[in-house]
């Protein structure tokens, strides 16, 4: 079993053990509760929303602390369409956990790397990374953003690549090979009256009734990698193409997508979004020898956004994934290969909400 799997599960239980059924969403409004607010009897850990429509509640008023674990990444692949095989190169993965809240616009999260959790150095070798991911999600709109840095890949499927490949054969790892990217993006959501990306990602909102929503914006991303030596192994199919040691992309475009909040029993949720969209693309390859070449080219941006859990007054729990992927389209010559590059990160949280507020400040 995996250890975020495991991870998901401990915090599962541990939202059971803590009572979620705190307060129920039913009571928010009664009028007895709003008279002990006048008389000054409200119990001290009421907790009241910002704002309420028939679809979801604002609790960005309220103080959000929350415990998570979080696995961030930046992979690429390179496709031959001569022999038909592709290398996929991805980083030393590192799970980290830590700490952080949400209070309005303000979310901040510490995690830490656990040297008895990723333990792996010697097998995959030593990643140097920075890795900066914001996704912001607003009322209207959610922005994405992306500033990562990383060093030393491993080969993750050298059986489909070398021949005679074994099991028990150390992996293939390439600690000169660098990675760099910078992006931003940006979605307008048209149905925000109904439909909450906080509600399902930042848990500052609870929905209340199935919804959903298209998106539409655009997006800019650049990417570079190089290596000491060419990114292709030798005695593989991959001889066969030029030894190319850095590639760079921009790409850039439209992007469209469409959201869909689930509501389950009232407190589980299930958030899917999907964004299919075909970009620009302005490639530069270098070989050995230093010739350069490349060109425009159409680029499929691929980006799915899934979050499950559960979102109650009190108590909240559940898991996100969030990635974006971009496949060159070449025109499928054999001297030509296409790069895909993933950029993403996967998030298990539990949390709690607590009211900080006077009772005056409530009654606003």
């Amino acid at each position: 079993m995996r250890i975020w799997k495991l991870l998901f599960f401990c915090f599962l239980v541990l939202a059971n053990v803590l009572n979620l059924s705190a307060n129920t969403d039913s009571s928010l409004f009664t009028p007895s509760i709003k008279d002990s607010v006048e008389t000054g009897k409200l119990p001290r850990d009421t907790i009241w929303p910002k704002s309420s429509s028939d679809y979801y509640y604002d609790y960005s008023n309220m103080l959000g602390l929350f415990l998570y674990a979080k696995q961030k990444y930046n992979s690429f692949t390179v496709y031959d369409p001569l022999s038909k095989t592709t290398l996929e190169y991805t980083p030393n993965k590192q799970l980290n956990m830590g700490f952080g809240f949400h209070y309005k616009w303000l979310g901040i999260g510490i995690a830490l790397n656990f040297g008895f959790v990723n333990n792996d150095d010697d097998a995959y070798g030593k990643t140097t990374r920075l890795d900066w991911q914001s996704n912001m999600y607003m009322k209207r709109a959610v922005f994405d953003f992306y500033l990562q840095y990383y060093k030393n890949f491993y080969l993750e499927n050298p059986q489909n690549v070398f021949s005679g490949w074994k099991g028990d054969n150390k992996p293939y790892v390439r600690p000169d090979i660098a990675s760099a990217s910078i992006g931003l993006g940006g979605m307008y959501v048209f149905n925000y009256q109904r439909f909450s990306y906080k509600a399902a990602f930042l848990q500052t909102a609870i929905q209340k009734k199935t919804a959903g929503s298209f998106l539409l914006g655009a997006q800019v991303f650049y990417q570079e990698l190089e290596g000491d030596s060419s990114l292709f192994p030798s005695n593989t199919d991959f001889d066969t193409l030029g030894p190319v040691i850095s590639h760079s992309a921009l790409y850039f475009g439209l992007v469209s997508a469409y959201a869909y909040n689930i509501v389950v029993l009232k407190h589980y949720f299930i958030s899917l979004s999907l964004s299919a969209t075909i970009q620009f693309g302005k490639t530069a390859s270098m070989l050995e020898t230093g010739e350069i070449y490349g060109g425009y080219m159409p680029v499929l941006h691929f980006q799915p956004r899934v979050a499950v859990g559960i979102n109650k007054v009190k108590w909240y729990a559940g898991a996100s994934f969030v990635r974006d992927s971009f496949v060159e389209i070449t025109d499928g010559n054999a001297s030509e290969f296409n790069f895909s590059f993933r950029s993403g990160n996967f998030r298990i949280f539990l949390g709690r909400r607590f009211n900080w507020l006077s009772r005056k400040e409530l009654l606003k």
